[in-house]
This record gives structure tokens, sequence and C-alpha cells, in this order.
């Protein structure tokens, strides 16, 4: 005779289903933004409790459940040097009172969700260039034996992909930006990045590190500012805009790859007259993204820690890097340091 459900009862749950090794392990549980979600090798889950699910409990009948969001997992550099990373660092850190670290947390999972969805649509965009370029050199060769060539395949959705990436990765500055107002309190400037600079030369001064963080990727980020502004699906216009090519004959029978090119002169920025490899640029991108991301929050957070403890940022060397998540950056007490207080 089955158990009667209640479902106010401890429950466990298996989570193998959401990948496609039955193995995967669940390295992290992690509360954020009032759900829990699961982190294992090759997935991120959350878990829906019934009372998430039915909240005001009009059905007793409810059961819990879990949604697979992420196809990738703790083994994956995006969400090792992302969540993962920024939870490990909070965990060995005390801050300073008025500091919610939950906050910075939850605040820290919005930034990974918008890098991952660059993630998502950098593989999709690579994904298909390379199963498409052999493709396109057969047909060319191919019709290189008569009078015409015939059209070449197409990456799918490029002009939507491009503009799901350069809104996600310009939100994900914005919203990277706004730790600078959970731990400085700085005033919220939005897509506004030389407001930030401004205000804390003005009002923080002394912080040097943060300051020469933000001033050396300042050209970068306003680029993508500017990329995904200047869209066609945004604020295009003549003397500023980014012209996006698919796979393309060119002159001598040659096939040219995805790519872009952009012209900022009617907002004084640069053009760039030839094509570039959209992979490789967005490559180049994410890396900048995550890079910018951990580097302002280690700066941040050592900012904000009890100066009665002297922390410490260290950084991995490659052999004692953790193949199932490597995260880079630790943090630890200087003893030496400390003991001599």
């Amino acid at each position: 005779m089955s158990k009667k459900f209640n479902r106010d009862n401890a429950f466990s749950m298996n989570l193998s289903e959401s990948s496609e090794n039955s193995n995967d392990e669940v390295q992290y549980l992690i509360q954020l933004q009032d759900s829990l979600y699961a982190f294992a090798n090759n997935y991120i889950s959350k878990i829906l409790p019934a009372e998430s699910i039915d909240p005001q409990n009009l059905h007793p009948e409810t059961r819990h459940s879990n949604q697979k969001l992420y196809s990738i997992g703790c083994v994956n550099s995006w969400v090792a040097r992302s969540i993962i990373q920024a939870k490990q660092i909070l965990d060995s850190i005390i801050l300073k009172p008025g500091i919610n670290k939950q906050k910075v947390l939850n605040h820290a999972w919005c930034c990974t969700a918008m890098l991952l969805n660059c993630e998502a649509v950098y593989y999709r965009i690579y994904k298909e260039t390379l199963d498409l370029m052999p493709k396109c050199d057969a047909i060319i060769e191919e019709g290189k034996k008569g009078t015409i060539i015939p059209t070449l395949p197409q990456v799918e959705g490029l002009e939507n992909d491009v503009a799901v990436f350069l809104g996600n990765a310009k939100r994900f500055l914005e919203k990277t930006h706004e730790f600078l107002c959970l731990f400085y309190d700085a005033p919220n400037s939005g897509s506004n990045f030389k407001a930030y600079r401004e205000w804390l030369a003005k009002n923080k001064s002394n912080k040097q590190d943060l300051l020469k963080l933000l001033e050396g990727d300042k050209n970068w980020i306003k680029q993508i500012a500017f990329m995904r502004n200047a869209h066609e699906i945004n604020h295009a216009e003549q003397d500023f805009n980014v012209e996006i090519v698919n796979f393309k004959l060119n002159p001598g029978n040659k096939c040219s790859t995805p790519g872009w090119r952009f012209d900022f002169s009617g907002r004084q920025g640069a053009t760039q007259m030839e094509f570039s490899d959209i992979v490789t640029d967005m490559d180049i991108y994410l890396t900048n993204l995550l890079t910018f991301f951990e580097e302002l929050l280690i700066i941040c957070i050592i900012d904000s820690s009890d100066k009665d403890y002297k922390f410490e940022i260290y950084k991995r060397s490659p052999e004692s890097i953790n193949a199932k998540c490597p995260s880079i950056y630790f943090l630890s007490i200087n003893k030496d340091m400390h003991n001599t207080q």
C-alpha cells in the first residue's frame, strides 16, 4: 500500500535525468533569489518544492519537481569562474557590517545568467559554422566544375542570435557595474559607464585598483555598448551601424565565414573597414566579460572585508586547478600579516 503523499514531509529527488551521464554528481546546492539551485558537473537545475508551484496550497496533491536550466555546470569555466567562484570567495571572507552576502550572491547569479546566455549563443553559432564550413567548400568545389556555384548554406537566425548576444553582453556589463552600488553606494548609472568612473574618481579616489580596472577596460566596454545599440533592431542609423554577413561567396570562388563590421563615426567612434570573424570576436568578448566580472567583484569584496583580518587574494597554479570546478581565484587570511598585529 502506497504511503499517502504529504507535501510538508521531507523529500528527496533524483536529478540524474537532467544529464546524459547518470553519474553526473551535484557539487553545490546554492540558495539564490529565494530559490534552491543544484549545480552538477554538466547541468544546472532549479529545485521546485510544491509550495513554490502552489504557494497558496489550493492543490495539496501538487508534487515537488525540478527544472533543468542549463546543459553546462561546474566543469564549465564560465560557470566555475562566475557564480561558483563568487560563492567560494564569499564563504571564505568576513565582510563589513552592512554588506549582505546573500544580496551580493544573488546579484552575481543575475550577472551569471546573462553571461551564460551569451555563451549559449556563441556556442550555437560556433557549432553551426563549424558544421557548415566543409559543406560550403564541397559546394564550391563541385560548382567550379561548371559555370554556376549553387547557393551556400547559412547559419540560421544569425542576425537574431547576434542581437541576443549583444543585448545580454551589454546588460551583463550594466549589472556588473551595479556591484559598485552594492559595495560603495555609487548611484545607479545604468549603461552610462563613464558616470561610474567619474563618480568613483571624485568620491572614492583612494580605490586605485578599482579605478585602474575600470579605466583599463573602458574601450572594449564602450565598443560592446555601441555594438548593441548600433544593431539594426535597436538604434542603427547612418554612420552608426553594425553590418552582419553570413557565409558568403567572394571573388576567386573563395568562401568567407560569418562576419561583422561596424561604423560608429556618427558618434565620434571608430570605423572597422574589413569584416572580422564573428566566432573569434565573440570568444574574445566572452573572455573579457568574464575576466572583468571576476576582477571587479574580487576588488569590491576585498575592499569591503573586515579589516581586523588580513584577507589576501590568491591565484591557483594551472596544476592545482580542479578540473571538476576550474575556478582560479580564492581568498585566505594571510596568517603572517595577521600575527604581526
